[in-house]
């Protein structure tokens, strides 16, 4: 239903993570043992993506299709991996295409597991995350590098936390498209390219210089591969130095084509090993680097703890959900109130409206937490304000999906339901949008006053709800909203009976 994991009592024997990249496709699967992943298989396809965005923002067909049978593959392995186990994301490419919810539609299909399009700055977290699982933790800061097909995100940390995330848009096989599509190579393209990637640099250059590092690593394909180049070269012992890039391009530069065949560079890596090395003799020049050295783990090992760690309760979502609380100033005793109701409504809704009990609670309970924070910037119209911080604030952990629907039901809490801007075609969530209406109803005030017995009853699109009639009479106000409410949730195709029986309403 919603794009959450399942909440398990303890971690799965067997997770999963999932990478659709814009060059590659990436599929781990991994046992927990000691606190620590231990990998049972590893899959990567070169799908190139990249190469089928096309101008329109459309994917061509062929990129389409290379995906899919990619997928198809990817999912018959997945089949024997629980639901919930498995986390699916996709990044650069993913987040530019103009038709990406039919390509989601097909994907899901051939995986059997929820896929999530993440942004840049979600995509930066988890690089750091896997990063520092994979090294020794010290005190001093680190700046992480990952060069992807399409994008290269440049984080700056201590210990497990990221400090500054950064998502630039530049990759090795969107810089190969623009600069060196027909595969030659001049010293006037190499130059063009190389700007490209300073320009994209500068706006974020002094800040990060700022903050400063002690310690510079880089991880993914590009990166992975220019230090075994080195390494097979006889260069060096595994780390990159910037004399190293200097030497790699000019020998490209001489070759005249990307088709150059060197020791330690594989077939697949070929067709875009230039552009990330333009990308990285860029980030060498830009951020004054000396040397590098490569981690063996990035975005997937930390998709793998970032999901076990909301099956241990440690859910990174929760922070974020609990940062911007405080940084909006969201002081209300009626956000506890509005939890506790929708704890007591949705069990009885439930059933009959095929609701995940898990994922809609955790849901309806972070919309309580942040429905009020349009409020600091006006009163007037704070839900549409609200609505605009929740979907595009960079919330650590969710995905655009997640943030979108958390979107949607701070946006129609109050007055007339907004169905023109509300996704009308995802059911639960319009079914939960009504049940945190009806909550925000019955908490409308700011003092604790206890509420009745309320009964729901759902079947289908009718809803009736059920109250002590004097306590409805004591609290008129209350009975207005809710007689604005049976008129406001009309326009959405269902309805709201008060005090009334569906079977009643059904016979009739």
């Amino acid at each position: 239903m919603f794009n959450l994991s399942k909440l398990f009592k303890s971690v799965p024997e067997t997770l999963a993570a999932v990478d659709l990249g814009s060059n590659s496709f990436h599929m781990i699967i991994a046992h927990w043992q000691n606190d620590s992943p231990v990998i049972i298989d590893r899959i990567k396809e070169p799908v190139r993506l990249g190469f089928g965005l096309q101008d329109d923002g459309s994917l061509s067909d062929e990129a389409v299709q290379r995906a899919m049978e990619c997928l198809q593959r990817f999912g018959e392995r997945l089949r024997s991996v629980d639901a919930g186990s498995v986390r699916i994301v996709g990044t650069k490419t993913l987040r530019s295409i103009n038709n990406a919810s039919e390509f989601l539609t097909d994907a899901q299909a051939r995986l059997g597991h929820p896929v999530e399009i993440i942004s840049g700055e979600e995509e930066a977290r988890l690089i750091y995350l896997g990063v520092a699982q994979a090294i020794e933790p010290g005190k001093d800061r680190r700046i992480v590098m990952d060069i992807g097909g399409g994008s290269t995100e440049v984080i700056i940390g201590r210990g497990m936390d990221p400090e500054i995330k950064e998502s630039l848009n530049m990759g090795c096989v969107a810089l190969t498209k623009r600069f060196f599509g027909d595969g030659k190579i001049s010293r006037k393209a190499i130059k063009k390219a190389r700007v490209a990637c300073l320009q994209e640099l500068e706006p974020v250059r002094d800040d990060l210089l700022d903050l400063g590092w002690s310690e510079c690593i880089g991880a993914s394909g590009s990166i992975k591969s220019v230090a075994e180049v080195c390494t097979e070269l006889g260069w060096t012992t595994g780390e990159i130095h910037r004399q190293n890039i200097t030497d790699l391009i000019d020998q490209f530069a001489e070759h005249g084509n990307i088709d150059l065949s060197m020791k330690g560079l594989s077939a697949d890596r070929q067709p875009v090993f230039f552009g990330g090395l333009i990308v990285l003799s860029a980030l060498f020049e830009s951020l004054q680097l000396e040397t590098m050295v490569a981690s063996d783990w990035a975005l997937r090992e930390g998709l793998l703890f970032d999901l076990k760690g909301r099956f241990e309760h440690k859910d990174i979502r929760d922070d974020s959900i609990n940062k911007l609380v405080a940084r909006y100033h969201v002081v209300s005793p009626r956000v506890g109130q509005i939890e506790k109701t929708v704890e007591d409504f949705l069990p009885q809704v439930t059933g009959d409206w095929e609701l995940n009990p898990e994922e809609s609670l955790q849901l309806l309970k972070w919309a309580a937490r942040i429905f009020l924070i349009g409020l600091d910037i006006t009163h007037s119209d704070y839900h549409k304000h609200g609505a605009y911080i929740a979907e595009n604030v960079d919330l650590a952990g969710f995905s655009r999906s997640e943030q979108a629907q958390l979107s949607a039901l701070v946006l129609s809490h109050r007055k007339r339901f907004p169905v023109k801007k509300f996704p009308m075609d995802n059911e639960p969530l319009l079914r939960l949008s009504i049940i945190f209406r009806l909550a925000v109803i019955f908490n409308r005030a700011r003092r604790n006053i206890p509420l009745p017995e309320i009964k729901l009853v759902a079947k289908d699109k009718q809803l009736s709800l059920n109250v002590s009639t004097e306590w409805l009479e004591n609290n008129s106000l209350t009975l207005a909203d809710l007689e604005n409410e049976v008129r406001y949730l009309s326009q959405t195709g269902y309805s709201l009976f008060l005090n009334d029986s569906v079977d009643d309403n059904a016979a009739s």
